[in-house]
């Protein structure tokens, strides 16, 4: 699919769009990765959906951030995807995110549910927007400092992707260029938002949403706390509860492509 370039007020986004009718299936990548993590699914949906991968900005194919202060936060990202969206003519769409893609679903959800048809996360603790609600989401563990600095070293890349893609990508060029490539400022200015509580309240909007969601995780996902996701009080989550994949990490659409895109297919036929 040919790379496509879109000029919003937070900068030159870079995306993927097949521009097929029917419902879009809108998809954002983790922390330091791009809109190429999502090959898998846009293979399999690509006949059926109008499907679109974003590189958010600093990350990928799109340009750094035109005010970063503004852009490298949870809502920077959000209100960069809906200029996107709006100025390519998506009214209505589904969203699927990993990691932090899915906590600026997370964020979409809370600002434009009439836009949206349907929600995926995985790989992303709905959290209380405070220092606790981190805590509580996440699994400690010093590997995940990288996810608020501004600089990285070589070893470290390698132990991105395999973090946040598994095993089978660790030695992958196009992820190990994508997290080299990322701006550092992204991962700082976006870490001292959320410390800062400046993102909503996404354990309230996980919970309380009226739009379907469905949040799929690893049953060894190493970073996400999945007794926490599990224990939340959700109103609307498809199948009743939050599905967990054997044998997976965190980039379960990559570890376990195939049942993961199976669950996503009978998700977004619910809702179409």
């Amino acid at each position: 699919m040919e790379e496509q370039f879109f000029d919003t007020s937070d900068g030159r986004i870079a995306f993927y769009d097949n521009r097929a009718d029917g419902l879009a299936l809108v998809m954002l990548h983790a922390n330091s990765i791009c809109k190429e993590s999502f090959a898998l699914q846009i293979t399999a949906f690509g006949n059926t959906y109008r499907t679109i991968a974003i590189d958010l900005p600093g990350h990928g194919g799109s340009s750094d951030a035109t005010d970063p202060r503004r852009s490298y936060s949870m809502t920077g990202y959000a209100n960069a995807v809906s200029e996107l969206l709006a100025g390519i003519g998506v009214t209505r769409y589904a969203l699927l995110g990993h990691s932090l893609g899915g906590h600026i679903t997370l964020e979409l959800l809370a600002r434009v549910e009439k836009s949206i048809a349907g929600a995926i996360i995985f790989g992303t603790p709905p959290i209380e927007n405070s220092i606790e609600g981190l805590i509580a989401g996440f699994v400690p563990s010093p590997d995940m400092a990288y996810t608020g600095s501004l600089v990285i070293t070589e070893e470290q890349v390698g132990m991105i992707a395999r973090m946040a893609l598994g095993k089978q990508d660790e030695g992958n060029e196009t992820f190990l260029a994508a997290i080299w490539r990322t701006d550092g400022r992204a991962r700082q200015y976006m870490m001292e938002d959320a410390q800062a509580g400046k993102t909503s309240d996404q354990r309230k909007v996980a919970e309380t949403t009226a739009i379907p969601l469905l949040i799929i995780n690893g049953a060894d996902d190493p970073v996400v706390n999945l007794d926490y996701v599990d224990s939340l009080s959700y109103r609307n989550v498809w199948t009743g509860k939050p599905i967990r994949l054997a044998g997976t990490g965190h980039a379960v659409h990559r570890e376990e492509a195939q049942a993961f895109n199976r669950l996503l297919a009978e998700f977004l036929e619910t809702i179409t």
